[in-house]
């Protein structure tokens, strides 16, 4: 009986650790760009490595994709660059810009 009860605590305690660092990932992750977007269409690399999540690899990545294929025309595209997942898309979207219509600037 003392062994189940301490696989729950332990669990528990194992649930809240992951519960917090959840939260302090995304503060830290809000911290990163602190309120700003990246323009996907304009950004460099290293200016794309400013989103969360977005390691070198896949800042290089993009950018290559870019010069090669042209300007983004949805934010979802993203997902034809290699190693970009909807998970990862769906995490930092709110971290993105396009260009729009008439050279504004719009979340999409």
């Amino acid at each position: 009986m003392r062994s189940k009860n301490l696989i729950k605590m332990v669990l528990i305690a194992f649930a809240a650790l992951v519960v917090l660092s959840g939260l302090s990932s995304q503060g830290m992750a809000d911290e990163k760009l602190k309120g700003k977007t990246v323009n996907i269409n304009k950004a460099t690399a290293q200016e794309l490595q400013q989103v969360p999540l977005i390691t070198k690899d896949l800042a290089e990545k993009i950018v290559k994709y870019r010069e090669k294929n042209g300007d983004f025309q949805v934010i979802e595209e993203l997902l034809q660059v290699d190693g970009f997942s909807r998970d990862l898309l769906r995490k930092i979207k709110g971290f993105l810009l396009l260009e729009g219509i008439g050279g504004e600037e719009c979340t999409c």
